[in-house]
């Protein structure tokens, strides 16, 4: 299907789940987080506490339910994050994970294996080379 997306979207993060794709963040999107299908705007999930854009998201799954995570990126001063949430499907409110080790923004990302992976990025000073992997509990 083509549509247009509810709110201007850019420098977001999007994570797929099964049928439908959930974009969070962005520069004009802060703490948004929507869900989207085919047909288009499904529905709004709850806030993030911290907002952010140019970050990393991605999937884990806990007792067979997704749990969503946001990481690092900026906030809206451009500061460099290190923060981590989450968000468990179903839930009301984002919660506090264990933070990234530094600052980090403009990773790539992906979920596989039950894990969230985070590659490069920039600290804010340096472009990064390493791999970072999110198991639900910390970063590895």
């Amino acid at each position: 299907g083509n549509f247009s997306l509810v709110q201007r979207t850019r420098y977001a993060c999007a994570i797929a789940d099964k049928d439908s794709t959930i974009i969070t963040g962005g520069e004009y999107t802060m703490k948004v987080v929507a869900r989207y299908n085919l047909q288009g705007h499904v529905e709004n999930l709850p806030e993030m506490t911290q907002g952010r854009m140019i970050h990393g998201c991605g999937s884990y799954y806990s007792g067979g339910t997704m749990v969503l995570v946001v990481a690092g990126g900026l906030d809206d001063d451009s500061n460099p994050l290190s923060s981590t949430e989450q968000l468990t499907m179903g839930g009301t409110a984002w919660t506090t994970a264990k933070c990234l080790p530094r600052t980090l923004y403009g990773v790539a990302t992906v979920s596989m294996n039950n894990q969230i992976y985070l590659l490069g990025g920039l600290d804010g000073n340096n472009d990064m080379t390493e791999i970072m992997v999110f198991d639900g509990e910390d970063w590895k």
